[in-house]
């Protein structure tokens, strides 16, 4: 079942409920995980994650394959606590995806797993985790990316606080043409600009 919402400035989300069950997994530490809050990953989002409001100050995670869904994972949010492990800390953090992982496990940024876990050589801990609605103050961004223009324009959405579905955009709000999914990343793509956009979201 889908929730609508709608925002000033002519965009409509919609967000699907989220199954509250929490699901037995593995999370990892690894060199990767120092590294992972300086952008890049899956979902080729951009610039230093700990200082973006729209990445949990570095809360942050590459997520199972089987979750990324072929791109419309990425900034989906996971509650996550550790489990039977001597190094546990109690508790969870909430981490927001932003690449995959192709062996089932998440790979928690150095700053998620300092939450729930004392010890960085534990290397890897058993988890529950369950998919959440992220933080927000009720605002969201449309990053342009560098290289748009008016014959080719690509965005980015940040800051929802469920996954991007579809993505749809007008010069006049009369007619809406649906943007494309650039691979497997969080990143829209058209032919040529435009001034009015509408996001579909859910997971």
């Amino acid at each position: 079942m889908a929730h609508v919402s709608k925002i000033s400035g002519g965009l409509c989300l919609a967000f699907f409920l989220l199954a509250l069950a929490l699901t037995p997994a593995s999370a990892v530490f690894t060199s990767f995980s120092v590294g992972l809050n300086d952008g890049g990953g899956a979902c080729n989002y951009k610039g230093d994650f700990r200082d973006s409001p729209f990445f949990n100050g570095g809360l942050t995670a590459y997520i199972p394959q089987s979750q990324y869904n072929g791109g419309k994972g990425c900034g989906t949010c996971y509650e996550v606590s550790c489990k039977n492990h001597k190094s546990c800390r109690g508790g969870s953090v909430t981490v927001r995806a932003v690449g995959k992982q192709g062996n089932g496990d998440f790979l928690l940024s150095s700053t998620a797993w300092d939450k729930i876990v004392r010890d960085r050589a534990a290397g890897r801990v058993e988890i529950k985790y369950r998919g959440v609605e992220c933080p927000s103050n009720g605002t969201f961004a449309v990053r342009v990316m560098p290289g748009s223009n008016p014959y080719w324009f690509a965005i980015q959405i940040l800051g929802v606080v469920d996954a991007v579905e579809k993505v749809e955009i007008s010069k006049d709000a009369s007619s809406w043409t649906s943007l494309r999914a650039m691979g497997e990343s969080a990143t829209w793509v058209l032919g040529s600009g435009a001034e009015k956009i509408v996001v579909w979201g859910g997971r």
